[in-house]
């Protein structure tokens, strides 16, 4: 699988091409677009304003990939708008799962880590705000609606919103719509995009504190080790054929806690990770180009070649068949 360092863009696309759009004494507006045949091509749209940094990626890759990040402190808010990300960073322990019109907010002292990409077009905003900036919304905070993630600044310690990423739907949704097509131009452009960014910030993180109050913390410290105990196994397991009642004997949780403590703790049903895994396994065993489509499709579980191709292309976003022959001239 490609790697792309987001630090050395020059280095690994042969077509590049950056233009400055605007630039002021408060606001700079800066467009990339680069291109490498067999890899990637997409383009980047960034604007500076004070304290905070809106970034739009576009994507499009003919085959799956990973974009990594040097180990830095930063704080920022992603929407995913098209495509899915898994994300792995240095320091959490379990992935962060991004899927289509969904956000989240982390705080890192170490964010470092790799994203893969396996749907064939991506589409994300990222809003990255300057720690001095977020010092100073603490300390006009009286209320402390955001006092979590202050707490989380101070001590260097990492903070996400939300364990699974929130849905953008509702306000949201409708802000990040006048964010990609906003009407503006000139300075009225500028001041408009600052003020929404400001917006996403209030609304993603009263998102997150209505959801954390509906869910509460109802999994003890013995649920949640035994839910990460089941996940190990299904991560080692995936190919082998077990039922959620062999799961309830062989971990001690009741089928109802194992059901809904897996889709909170893992943003997906045990059955849905299997899934994904035998799927991500078919994908590995064509790229090594040792299978072929059908052959891949029995070792993971299909007799039905149709139903395995259909699985596949939902999954990643096209064929096993053009999965293979991009592995293969490769």
């Amino acid at each position: 699988m490609d790697k792309i360092n987001l630090a050395n863009w020059n280095d690994i696309f042969g077509k590049t091409e950056q233009k400055v759009l605007f630039a002021s004494e408060r606001y700079t507006d800066l467009h990339f677009c680069f291109e490498e045949p067999g890899l990637a091509s997409g383009s980047i749209r960034s604007v500076s304003t004070p304290g905070m940094q809106l970034t739009e990626l576009s994507l499009h890759s003919g085959q799956p990939f990973q974009l990594s990040d040097e180990p830095k402190e930063t704080a920022e808010s992603v929407f995913l708008l098209d495509g899915g990300a898994e994300s792995q960073f240095h320091n959490i322990s379990a992935p962060l799962l991004f899927n289509k019109h969904h956000h989240n907010l982390q705080y890192n002292s170490q964010f470092g880590g790799t994203h893969t990409i396996s749907s064939p077009r991506f589409h994300a905003l990222t809003i990255t705000y300057d720690l001095s900036f977020l010092h100073e919304l603490f300390e006009s905070d009286e209320n402390r609606s955001i006092g979590q993630l202050a707490n989380a600044v101070q001590r260097g310690e990492t903070f996400l919103a939300s364990h699974c990423a929130l849905q953008s739907g509702g306000r949201i949704a409708e802000v990040i719509g006048t964010i990609t097509q906003c009407p503006f131009t000139g300075s009225t452009r500028y001041l408009f995009l600052e003020s929404k960014m400001m917006e996403l910030f209030v609304l993603q993180m009263e998102q997150a504190q209505l959801a954390a109050g509906r869910k509460g913390d109802e999994w003890t410290p013995a649920d949640r080790e035994k839910l990460h105990a089941v996940k190990h196994y299904i991560e080692n397991a995936y190919l082998e054929t077990f039922s959620l009642k062999d799961l309830t004997y062989q971990f001690g949780l009741n089928e109802f806690k194992l059901k809904k403590g897996y889709k909170q703790l893992f943003q997906t049903t045990i059955f849905g990770h299997v899934h994904r895994l035998r799927l991500q396994k078919a994908r590995m065993l064509l790229q090594e180009k040792t299978f072929t489509v059908g052959e891949a499709a029995f070792f993971i579980g299909y007799n039905n070649v149709s139903s395995f191709c259909t699985e596949f292309k939902k999954q990643f976003g096209y064929s096993p068949g053009r999965y293979k022959l991009c592995a293969d001239v490769a």
